[in-house]
């Protein structure tokens, strides 16, 4: 009698089907234990990974979780299609409600004025202009604030999920795991090497998304969980996004005369103090002598190497 392998509701008419199967349920339970595949960034990241193949599948079990990504992932975008159609008919009928009022507004003024002078006239065409032009200016700047928010928090999801299949793998980049170091420790390392190391496997789909990716900051308590760029010069990324777009914020850069493959002891990171605690706003937290001894850890990981860094020293310059 042939022999039938079961597992859950499937069946595989061969042993390597079913081991095959074995090894998808492992990968899938991996994912499904670490992340929250209802949340639909993380639905989306993970179908761009398995199409890109940096998660793989061997088995009908693995084709039916694609699938079900799949469903999902195409479900956040009919819902996501059909907030931004309420969104622009809500926009639509609030700027119609809005011309109707200055339409009203403009016919009431127009009696007015034809009892004052032109100077008066003149002088509130120009102080509505002004309002307009303020109005449009705070619009835009709140906009592009907030779409550098999400673009951060899209970047640290993805982080996130790199970091949960290379556990799930198994995978370990060179350096991988964390150590604590401080600079004299620094100066053991290799003199140097003929080849590139390897790109630890949780930066590896950021690094090949955005190439000037030199590590990740992170400091407790802050809003300090951000990647690290580096660019040919230190002036780039002072009002550049991580997209190159402009950005007030600018981003978080190491000096571009600093060795990511052969540290010195003095590794440069520049941010701008921003008053909303974005970027290195955070910082100031450590001006606080209770704050400070109770976060005496700094992790920054090269995209080659995780580093644990102790505070030894906090200082405060006017530049």
């Amino acid at each position: 009698m042939e022999e039938i392998y079961r597992l859950g509701k499937h069946e595989f008419a061969t042993r390597e089907e079913w081991e095959a199967a074995q090894r998808d349920l492992e990968t899938i339970r991996g994912i499904v234990d670490h992340l929250d595949i209802e949340d639909p960034l993380v639905a989306e990241d993970i179908y761009q990974l398995v199409r890109e193949g940096l998660i793989t599948f061997e088995s009908k079990l693995g084709t039916v979780f694609f699938c079900d990504i799949s469903d999902r992932v195409a479900q956040n975008f009919k819902e996501e299609l059909e907030d931004s159609r309420e969104e622009w008919e809500r926009e639509r009928r609030e700027q119609l409600e809005l011309r109707l009022r200055e339409e009203e507004e403009g016919e009431r003024q127009k009696l007015k004025e034809t009892q004052q002078s032109m100077m008066f006239k003149i002088l509130g065409i120009a102080c509505a202009a002004l309002a307009v032009v303020c109005v449009v200016f705070y619009l835009h700047s709140e906009f592009r604030e907030r779409s550098a928010t999400r673009k951060l928090e899209e970047v640290q999801h993805k982080r996130g999920v790199s970091q949960a299949v290379g556990w799930n793998a198994g995978q370990s980049g060179s350096g991988g795991g964390t150590d604590e170091v401080d600079a004299q420790e620094i100066i053991g390392q290799e003199e140097s090497r003929t080849e590139l190391p390897e790109v630890l496997p949780e930066y590896a789909p950021l690094h090949a998304q955005y190439p000037d990716l030199a590590g990740w900051l992170r400091v407790e308590d802050t809003r300090i969980d951000l990647p690290v760029m580096q660019a040919a010069d230190n002036e780039y990324y002072l009002h550049n996004n991580i997209d190159g777009a402009e950005d007030i914020n600018g981003t978080l850069f190491l000096d571009y005369r600093a060795d990511t493959i052969k540290p010195s002891t003095n590794l440069i990171i520049y941010g701008h103090n921003m008053k909303s605690g974005a970027m290195f706003g955070g910082l100031k937290s450590y001006l606080d002598e209770g704050y400070a001894a109770g976060h005496d850890r700094i992790q920054f990981d090269t995209i080659y190497q995780k580093q644990v860094y102790q505070v030894i020293e906090i200082g405060r310059a006017h530049v």
